[in-house]
């Protein structure tokens, strides 16, 4: 029902603009503290054109997956030039909007482009704000489709936004150590590493929950077993997404204060990213199965 393109579709435009939504909040946030140095502002005001970039390369590479999918550039424009009402035409105006918001920003960082402040705080403030729209609307674009019973459960939305937000600040972690004079923001980004924590926290439950309301749908009962069934998807949805995606960062992040940083640390931002895309595909191979 749905091919591979689409699954990278979701996972990059859910990943993408989770980084884009935890740097425009994180600048706005340190530009409004008064403590800062000069230095400090110099290395975050690097880090921030690299996230911005890397955040407009990864939601312009979802938007390319999504154009392979359809097939024909011509359907892609009749996306814009024929809008509809539907979730797909919706999510592709916002992506389009995020593209070309961190497009800016990412030029007024890395080229140099001069704009008052008040104009980047705003960009930052619509980047937030559309990045929050794309992180909810890969969950609903699969939880819409009530043919597929194993998607249209109410937890859909909210498992792939805490997916999509912890991907994201995987993906920023990652990106910090090679900025830099990135240890004058050590303070910033050990805020980040514990509202990590407490995102996992919230996407652990927000399975929990998605698995409970699976389970007593019994329409959903074929999907769910194709879910967690050995012989399924099980081994890459328990290994991959669930120990990989949150617990092995979970636990990272959990010790990390008393470790200090150490090389294993960077290892689970990547099973964090893996179980991101992994989660996705598990879920769209297992409903998929449903309909034969």
């Amino acid at each position: 029902m749905l091919g591979t393109f689409v699954v990278l579709y979701l996972f990059l435009g859910g990943c993408g603009a989770a980084a884009l939504f935890v740097t425009a909040v994180w600048s706005l946030l340190f530009h409004r503290t008064e403590t800062r140095t000069f230095q400090q502002s110099r290395a975050f005001w690097d880090l921030a054109g690299k996230l911005y970039l890397a955040s407009f390369g990864l939601l312009a590479l979802s938007a390319f997956c999504l154009l392979l999918d359809l097939g024909s550039p011509h359907r892609f424009f009749l996306l814009f030039l024929r809008p509809t009402a539907s979730l797909l035409s919706v999510g592709s105006f916002v992506l389009l909007a995020a593209l070309l918001a961190s497009g800016c920003l990412a030029a007024v960082h890395a080229l140099g482009w001069p704009a008052p402040s008040w104009a980047r705080k705003g960009l930052e403030a619509l980047c937030a704000v559309l990045a929050t729209v794309l992180m909810v609307y890969t969950g609903l674009y699969l939880a819409w489709m009530e043919a597929v019973p194993l998607w249209s459960n109410g937890a859909l939305p909210a498992l792939f936004a805490l997916s999509s937000l912890s991907s994201g600040m995987a993906a920023v972690l990652l990106a910090a150590p090679f900025v830099r004079d990135w240890a004058l923001l050590s303070g910033w980004i050990g805020g980040l590493h514990r509202a990590h924590l407490v995102v996992l926290g919230l996407e652990f439950l927000a399975l929990v929950v998605f698995l409970a309301l699976a389970a007593i749908n019994p329409f959903a009962g074929p999907g769910l077993a194709q879910l967690v069934s050995p012989d399924g998807q099980a081994p890459w949805f328990f290994a991959g997404f669930v120990l990989g995606g949150i617990i092995v960062p979970f636990a990272a992040e959990t010790l990390r204060p008393f470790t200090g940083r150490v090389a294993p640390v960077a290892a689970s931002e990547v099973l964090c990213l893996f179980g991101g895309l992994i989660l996705r595909f598990c879920l769209v191979l297992a409903g998929s199965h449903w309909l034969g």
